[in-house]
């Protein structure tokens, strides 16, 4: 008798091991979100003695810093576009720099990016 449960034990285990039907390995989903955005810069507004408020954004898109496009945007806090300019990013690189070499226009264009709504009317866009 003890050897027939013995038996019966080691027969069970052998089998639950080896069973291939069973897949142990867990699928994994790998869910890649891809953003063209590569640099991006925004600014709240208050209007009318801060009754209305303009959201405003200045984001370059593409596949390369200095061939991309620049998007200027501006929103009310209700989310509705007011306004929306679409421009090559080369545009926003200033005078001096348009003889620079590529790395030191991809900086240049990232500091205007970052600092452009750091003054109140800022006389980069105007230009454009």
């Amino acid at each position: 008798m003890k050897y027939q449960i013995l038996f019966i034990t080691i027969t069970a285990l052998f089998v639950s091991c080896s069973n291939d039907k069973k897949t142990t390995e867990i699928t994994k989903q790998v869910s890649s979100l891809k953003s063209d955005i590569l640099l991006e810069s925004n600014s709240y507004l208050s209007l009318n003695s801060g009754k209305n408020k303009e959201y405003k954004t200045l984001f370059i898109s593409g596949k390369n810093l200095l061939k991309g496009t620049a998007t200027y945007k501006v929103t009310n806090e209700k989310g509705e576009e007011l306004n929306c300019e679409t421009f090559p990013a080369a545009k926003l690189i200033q005078e001096e720099y348009k003889t620079a070499n590529s790395t030191l226009k991809a900086q240049h264009l990232r500091e205007v990016v970052e600092g452009f709504f750091m003054e109140e009317d800022n006389p980069k866009f105007h230009n454009l």
